[in-house]
């Protein structure tokens, strides 16, 4: 699993695009999920060194770069008056 994020996200932050086919569309920055999936492969690769505070504060970085990178954000309803 680390080893398919890291070379998912070393793909997109070099060429601004997202290898993955199903989460290409929803992706609107390529460059920042690329950082976040590098960071998530990261915890999960430490989790075997640094106790789990470290794991986890890597863990949650990547989780919110992707999440950002996705454009996730509240979305107003319209009124209907």
């Amino acid at each position: 699993m680390a080893l398919i994020l890291c070379v998912t996200g070393v793909l997109a932050m070099t060429t601004g695009r997202v290898a993955l086919p199903w989460v290409r569309k929803g992706v609107k920055q390529p460059r920042v999920w690329g950082a976040g999936t590098l960071l998530i492969a990261a915890s999960l690769t430490a989790a075997w060194l640094v106790p789990f505070h470290g794991q986890s504060l890597l863990m949650l970085a990547g989780l919110a770069l992707t999440w950002r990178a996705q454009g996730w954000r509240h979305r107003e309803t319209p009124r209907t008056e």
